[in-house]
């Protein structure tokens, strides 16, 4: 081994834990770009090659006139149009009433746009008239098999239908019951594929007409979707909703921009932070070896050569780190990727390693550390050996420090305090190094728990403050004042009041948003409302409609019911700020004038249909709600109960994969803060052991150096944190806003408390780190060091 290669062995040795420091930030950096990009791609792989498989529909088009199938099969790029009827009726499964869907399929084939793959029992035999697939959620959750029965209510009496086999359809893989109720609990929501002839006998109230199509390999899709839409719109239909806009796949695509942005933005940062700690520390190896390259250029060794040597530590660091980052990411993003599709039940699993993935990992190591160690590798080769050999004069005189001149009073302070506050500008590279790496902690850190914070607010306004009800109760027919006064008498109801739910497309001449339309009585107690809001004449929308389609107060929109069959114009006279879904509200009043002033005009009678009008119901304080809601399902005229409890909770429930995601972000941020500032501060001590040596030597005890070393990178982190707090928060806000759409709308609510436990975590951190340094201080060599400084 050469004289240089000994040296950076020693070198490394020597300084063994702040390199590992930066070696543990380029390891957390590529090893989360490995799992995050990796599963990011298998995931996206795993969904295209289950909806390629089984021909998930790339257009949806509900409510059509007659022959409109004909007509969108002969459009440019759609290579086939079918038709099916789907209806949401209500269920009884072992007792449990809900209302479910039941989507009607060819017997004996499967249709050509939107397959199930049964994955246990049999498809629908040919001819059978009563046989029903569930789909996969449904049967874990209610533990069903082939063979079991299942009710539904036809309108009028309930039948039963027995299930031939349990499969997975790409519509259901999140199991959403439309684009704004994507937390449909299992108990409360639930899908079978049955024989396209049952659904004769379904009441029509409840059946929807629908046509899928499939468009040709390596079309414009948007120029197809853009096509099939204006057919759709000519043909009367009440919605077009694309492959992308399908609610379980937007609401899966949510999942894969999670990673997609993981993979790029936290790696991102993480390589930033090693670089930084990289240049500072080869910064002050540099600084510190002044004399010895003196030494070597002066021996005859070249610029090139002590340029190699000191970048030869930066790509021994970053390579090492990447590989080892790039062995525990594969893996780790194969687990991601398998455990993710098997909680959602998704059939297709792709797991591959892609050799793109860890070059580039080994690659963002790579220059992690080259970059790091350039600008010091030159700086060591410019240095004048004469000059170098002398040693390191301080070029600039000693005087009050920026706060003292501030606030004059400080220069009165014991000698030792104002070696604090002087000690700080005296180098003010060391100074900026540290608050910038306290910075980035803090940024990564608050970005992640402004996640968790935001989140959890947004349930809790969600489920405490806007939907404030307990329960909702669907009949099993038509809905009449002495229904109310039915559910009124049961022990445990505080509150009953009846509601409109509706298909609705808000129409503009921008475009059209498909969502549910609910009618409440003024004074409401089932939904927070703005004061006054509800009782104006005219419709109120989600905020989201405000951008989605340039909507403004007092325009005048479409209102467009499918299952209806017609549609009002009414005025938007608001918007609402809603953290879950996009919906439409107005008077129920209001409402069922409109329709029966609409052309075709809609009865009140139509309106009490059980597939229009439900019952809200609010528990009396403290009451048993197992046993409230028993007491609702066991009224006859009842079809159904859905406790919005479980609704939140099911919501909790699904938002775990989110909260392992940021719990992720939030460990390795942690991880990274520690080994940044651990890394600055220990570089930071090493640097000035010579000077600490100096002031043992005068006589200054441990306690004293560690209380002046302490007080100094304290004071500099004190500085930090409202600088990190404030970055953080735009980093927060920045992670947050690529997470809404109109599924979610999040603004960003950090509390008080965790800005507070932030800015202490960094306090703690700072200690942490200096520890290691002092007591190696504490134990330093005085001979030998004020040896070192004085050659």
């Amino acid at each position: 081994m050469s004289y240089l290669g000994i040296k950076r062995r020693r070198d490394l040795l020597r300084r063994r834990w702040q390199f590992a420091a930066v070696g543990l930030t380029i390891f957390l950096g590529v090893m989360m770009f490995v799992t995050s990009y990796d599963a990011y791609r298998n995931l996206d792989a795993s969904y295209r090659g289950m909806y390629e498989r089984l021909a998930f529909a790339d257009m949806t088009v509900t409510g059509a006139r007659e022959g409109f199938a004909a007509a969108a099969s002969g459009l440019d790029g759609v290579e086939v149009a079918t038709t099916r009827r789907q209806a949401d009726l209500p269920l009884r499964v072992g007792g449990r009433a809900f209302v479910g869907r039941m989507v009607g399929m060819p017997a004996g084939r499967q249709p050509d746009v939107d397959k199930i793959d049964v994955t246990e029992g049999a498809y629908l035999p040919a001819g059978a008239a009563d046989a029903a697939v569930a789909e996969v959620h449904m049967a874990d959750h209610f533990s069903l098999s082939p063979g079991d029965s299942i009710e539904y209510f036809d309108g009028a009496v309930w039948q039963p239908v027995r299930l031939s086999g349990v499969g997975v359809s790409p519509e259901y893989v999140w199991p959403a019951r439309n684009s704004q109720d994507i937390f449909a609990p299992a108990d409360s929501f639930g899908v079978l594929f049955v024989p396209e002839g049952l659904l004769d006998g379904v009441a029509g109230t409840f059946v929807q007409e629908q046509v899928l199509m499939r468009y040709e390999a390596a079309v414009d899709r948007g120029a197809v979707d853009g096509a099939v839409r204006a057919a759709a719109r000519e043909a009367g239909a009440a919605a077009a909703v694309s492959q992308a806009d399908q609610p379980s796949n937007k609401t899966l695509q949510l999942d894969v921009l999670g990673f997609r942005q993981m993979a790029i933005a936290f790696p991102v940062m993480f390589l930033l932070a090693a670089g930084m700690a990289a240049y500072t520390l080869m910064t002050r190896l540099v600084y510190q070896e002044r004399h010895v390259i003196g030494t070597l250029r002066a021996n005859g060794l070249s610029r090139a050569a002590v340029v190699r040597h000191y970048l030869s530590y930066g790509v021994l660091l970053g390579v090492g780190a990447a590989v080892l980052g790039v062995a525990a990411g594969v893996p780790l993003g194969w687990s991601t990727t398998y455990l993710y599709t098997k909680e959602l039940g998704i059939p297709d699993t792709v797991r591959e390693l892609r050799l793109l993935t860890p070059l580039v990992g080994i690659l963002f190591g790579l220059f992690a550390g080259v970059l790091s160690a350039w600008a010091p590798a030159r700086a060591a080769a410019r240095t004048d050996p004469a000059e170098a050999m002398r040693g390191f004069s301080p070029q600039r005189r000693g005087g009050r420090s920026l706060a003292e001149r501030a606030f004059p009073p400080l220069s009165r302070l014991p000698v030792r305090w104002r070696m604090v506050l002087r000690g700080i500008g005296r180098n003010r590279r060391r100074s900026l190094s540290t608050i910038v790496g306290v910075t980035m902690a803090l940024v990564l850190i608050l970005a992640s728990w402004g996640l968790i914070d935001t989140t959890k607010q947004l349930l809790g306004d969600q489920f405490e403050k806007i939907q404030t009800l307990d329960a909702t109760v669907v009949f099993a027919e038509a809905f009449t004042d002495g229904r109310l006064d039915e559910i009124r008498a049961v022990e445990g109801v505080d509150r009953v009041e009846r509601s409109e739910s509706l298909a609705v497309s808000v129409r503009s001449e921008r475009g059209g948003y498909s969502t549910s339309l609910s009618g409440f009585e003024v004074g409401t107690v089932m939904h927070g409302f703005p004061e006054g809001s509800l009782e104006r004449d005219g419709v109120l929308l989600g905020s989201t409609l405000k951008t989605e389609l340039s909507l403004t107060e007092g325009e005048d929109v479409t209102l467009v019911f499918p299952d209806l069959h017609t549609q009002i114009v009414v005025p938007v006279v608001g918007f609402l700020e809603e953290p879950l879904g996009t919906f439409a509200y107005m008077r129920s009043d209001l409402l069922a004038g409109d329709l029966e002033a609409a052309d075709p005009p809609v009865s009140a009678a139509r309106l009490e249909s059980p597939d229009t009008s439900v019952a809200l119901v609010r528990f009396v304080d403290g009451a048993d709600r197992a046993a409230v809601i028993g007491r609702l399902e066991a009224l006859g005229v009842v079809a159904g109960v859905s406790d919005e409890r479980v609704l939140y909770d099911t919501a909790q429930q699904y938002m775990g994969l989110f909260w392992v995601f940021i719990g992720m972000m939030l460990v390795f941020g942690g991880l990274l803060a520690f080994a940044l500032i651990f890394n600055i501060m220990s570089v930071n001590l090493a640097e000035r052991a010579g000077e600490l040596a100096t002031m043992r030597a005068n006589g200054f005890s441990r306690r004293q150096l560690a209380a002046l070393v302490t007080g100094e990178s304290l004071l500099l982190t004190f500085v930090a944190i409202p600088i990190g707090l404030v970055a953080g928060w735009w980093a927060a806000r920045a992670l947050l806003q690529s997470y809404s759409s109109d599924l979610f709308s999040m603004t960003l609510n950090v509390r008080w408390s965790t800005y507070v436990l932030s800015g202490l975590a960094m306090v703690v951190v700072t200690l942490l780190s200096l520890w290691p340094g002092i007591r190696a201080a504490g134990r330093m060599d005085l001979g030998r060091v004020v040896r070192e400084r004085s050659l």
